[in-house]
């Protein structure tokens, strides 16, 4: 739709506060959690615990979000920016902007192709193709438990493809974390590697469920990925970019982050989207079903 082509994105100044609020979320996650360390050990501490781990575990996310926007330039107005805070952000979570980006426009291009899409085809092992029964979602739902997804899902890319500066700063974070993990083991444990290299990847595991999961090899474009409408709090925590409109997504790319809920509401004025459940129907974000249900 042409409206969509006057959606605006970030001026510099808030591109980079928002990434500078996210980082500064995790900071704060991870004192919280080096303070919690400090308290006797109950039932509350140890619930508040795993909570703040998994709140960093977002906020990860939410990082990796702005490299997804970045990947496509809506993230900031002028296309360098996107670049230079897409690189950055990356380099937080010990990536490569390029091949992400190389990678996800593949996947945008040749959607459920494992031929072609590099992000599914990456994933292949894991069966997001498999139709959804309960088995099925059930399988996808231990599977964090096993640990199964952990070498799909945490490469890490020391090249310098993203420049000398960005590999530094890779190398930089990695002694960062094991130097605090030699002066605060438990902290750095828990509250840096678990969020890192298990949380984040989870999350990140359950997302691609939610998005694709019984729905790749799919050729029509609005059967191929699926909304998440889901309660403002839980989309606040794990959909911080407001990623839960994957279709629409996928149906204009081009459309920023901030802009996908209008999207959303202006595309239900079509007949074939507003009839299409993966587009307008809640999901229940449980075990039980990842399937649309019809609402009364």
């Amino acid at each position: 739709m042409r409206r969509f082509a006057r959606m605006t994105r970030h001026s510099q100044t808030k591109a980079r506060f928002i990434v500078f609020a996210f980082v500064f979320q995790v900071l704060i996650g991870v004192l919280v959690g080096h303070y919690l360390m400090q308290q006797d050990v109950t039932v509350l501490s140890v619930t508040l615990m795993v909570l703040t781990a998994i709140f960093i575990g977002t906020r990860l996310r939410g990082i990796n979000n702005i490299v997804h926007e970045c990947s496509h330039s809506t993230f900031a107005e002028d296309r360098a920016d996107n670049v230079f805070l897409g690189k950055f952000c990356v380099s937080l979570l010990l990536g490569c902007f390029r091949k992400y980006r190389d990678d996800h426009l593949s996947h945008h291009a040749h959607l459920g192709d494992y031929e072609n899409d590099k992000e599914l085809a990456a994933i292949e092992k894991l069966r997001l193709h498999d139709p959804l029964t309960a088995k099925t979602i059930l399988r996808h739902f231990i599977t964090p438990l096993t640990g199964r997804h952990l070498s799909m899902y945490t490469g890490i890319n020391l090249s310098r493809e993203d420049g000398l500066g960005f590999y530094l700063m890779k190398i930089g974070l990695i002694a960062g974390m094991f130097l605090f993990l030699l002066v605060e083991p438990a902290t750095a444990f828990f509250f840096v590697f678990m969020p890192w290299f298990y949380v984040f990847p989870t999350i990140n595991f359950w997302t691609d469920c939610i998005d694709h999961a019984g729905l790749v090899g799919e050729q029509d474009a609005l059967a191929a990925s699926r909304n998440v409408l889901a309660s403002t709090p839980v989309q606040v925590l794990f959909f911080p970019r407001h990623d839960c409109y994957h279709l629409v997504h996928h149906l204009f790319p081009q459309v920023p982050a901030q802009h996908l809920k209008d999207a959303h509401e202006q595309l239900c004025e079509d007949p074939d989207y507003a009839n299409q459940p993966l587009a307008v129907r809640p999901v229940r974000l449980t075990p039980t079903s990842l399937k649309p249900r019809a609402t009364t």
